[in-house]
């Protein structure tokens, strides 16, 4: 391998020759084998990002056996009995495999309108806002925007034509915008694109503010709609997404524990279990 060849160049006193090509390094009693580096070797790689990965790999295999032969002799044998360890962690990857797949094969994520009123209506105590959310309409404009004038006006919707106009404005000079009013954000997220400083979040937000400003090359335009205040019931549409997350989880929960009483309850009656008295 031709990576090889070329850390082989490199290797003080000793040539090419004199070293056993399938030998690529050592340490005490412990050898790095050509084989070993093949199965971990990229495919695609460039003669210089071979070579590379070739002194890379074997760097850091040296500094492993380093780091594992102190421990092997320091360690008293108690500490380097590893197979229990190592047949639990094996054990709990195959049954986790298994029941990937198990639950792969059955699990239902479709969750009707119904199912999430249910849920939010029972577990209201769960859905109180740890932070301010709003519907918003906002833009970010540079100041010399042909028509920011009109902006200054559609942005209050006031007229039934506003936000269609707003729309087509936006999309045809705004570098940022949001004019969705249908769904909640946090308003912290707003004030990323809208640099509002020195105010009340509060107030500020109970008094739904128009607010137009200019801030260094740019001009802003923010119009709150409706909000919700930190500590109040969030609305079932801003928690959608995670009562869905939450169903499809417990439906998880629930089909892991299926599989384990299915199984449990088969091997019973196959009298394949015997548990045995003291």
């Amino acid at each position: 391998m031709f990576c090889c060849t070329l850390l082989l160049v490199g290797c003080g006193e000793e040539s090419a020759a004199e070293i056993n090509s399938a030998h690529l390094a050592r340490v005490g009693e412990a050898i790095l084998l050509e084989e070993q580096l093949f199965r971990d070797f990229p495919e695609g790689l460039t003669e210089e990002d071979s070579a590379s990965f070739c002194a890379q790999y074997i760097d850091n295999w040296i500094k492993e056996q380093v780091v594992l032969q102190t421990a092997e002799n320091e360690l008293p044998e108690t500490k380097k009995d590893v197979d229990y360890q190592l047949q639990k962690y094996r054990n709990s990857l195959i049954i986790y495999e298994y029941e990937k797949q198990y639950i792969k094969e059955r699990l239902d994520t479709t969750v009707t309108q119904s199912e999430l009123e249910a849920f939010y209506t029972e577990n209201k105590e769960e859905f109180f806002l740890r932070d301010y959310i709003v519907k918003a309409v906002y833009a970010k404009y540079t100041a010399n925007t042909p028509e920011l004038d009109k902006v200054a006006k559609l942005y209050k919707y006031k007229l039934p034509t506003d936000e269609m106009n707003f729309r087509i404005h936006v999309d045809k000079y705004a570098v940022k915008w949001n004019y969705d009013t249908t769904n909640w954000q946090y308003f912290n997220d707003v004030l990323l694109d809208i640099p509002l400083q020195d105010f009340n979040k509060s107030s500020f937000i109970k008094n739904k503010k128009e607010v137009m400003f200019e801030e260094g090359e740019f001009v802003y335009f923010l119009n709150i709609l409706d909000y919700k205040l930190k500590d109040e019931l969030s609305p079932l549409e801003f928690e959608k997404q995670r009562i869905k997350s939450i169903i499809v989880t417990l439906r998880t929960n629930d089909l892991r524990k299926e599989l384990h009483e299915q199984l449990y309850n088969d091997a019973l009656n196959a009298k394949k279990i015997t548990i045995y008295s003291k």
